[in-house]
């Protein structure tokens, strides 16, 4: 097993744990168990232990949905498709997980908000980067946009609403374990976007 393939095992394994099962209640034990990787191992390439793996993690979720939004506007000719998609593709990841899982940041943040200053401040940078993403590919379709001024307040708080639904959307279907409330919140978006 190579150094890289050790470090990014321990990452992505981080990453499931702290989605599923939350920050305090995966030991550092289990990450190294779960992920395979020697104790040597995941010492030398987390020196700061668990903490510095969490950051790690939310740097990788970031990536992970970074990539299925750029893929969704990509497959997708108008907005409303590509946050169609984006939603269902979400419910899937969500069911095929058995309603434990849901965005690789959301137990993490909720649990960790300010009680570490590493974690929180990944976790205000991975939210912030999504969120420009989303501006970025709304004024990219020309939302907002008929004669040539974006109103940027506008396409700003459309990106956040976006984020805002996908979140608590989640919540919402892995407690009631069903992608409903997502297709729903899709739709809503749908309507949001038709009206701006």
């Amino acid at each position: 097993m190579s150094e890289t393939t050790t470090r990014e095992r321990m990452i992505s394994t981080a990453m499931t744990l702290f989605r599923r099962e939350g920050y305090q209640a995966t030991s550092w034990r289990r990450l190294v168990e779960k992920a395979g990787t020697p104790w040597g191992s995941a010492y030398h390439h987390f020196p700061g232990g668990k903490e510095q793996l969490a950051v790690a993690a939310i740097e990788l979720g970031t990536t992970v949905v970074a990539k299925t939004v750029r893929r969704a506007f990509e497959r997708n000719e108008t907005v409303e498709d590509a946050v169609s998609w984006w939603y269902r593709k979400a419910g899937e990841a969500l069911a095929a997980d058995d309603y434990r899982g849901g965005c690789p940041l959301a137990t993490i943040t909720l649990e960790m908000a300010h009680a570490s200053p590493a974690i929180t401040k990944a976790c205000q940078d991975a939210f912030a980067a999504w969120h420009a993403l989303l501006v970025e590919l709304l004024t990219a379709h020309d939302v907002n946009n008929t004669d040539n001024t974006a109103d940027t307040d506008a396409v700003d708080d459309l990106a956040m609403a976006i984020m805002n639904n996908l979140e608590g959307a989640l919540l919402v279907s892995r407690v009631r374990r069903s992608p409903d409330p997502l297709d729903r919140a899709a739709r809503h978006v749908a309507l949001v976007v038709r009206a701006a």
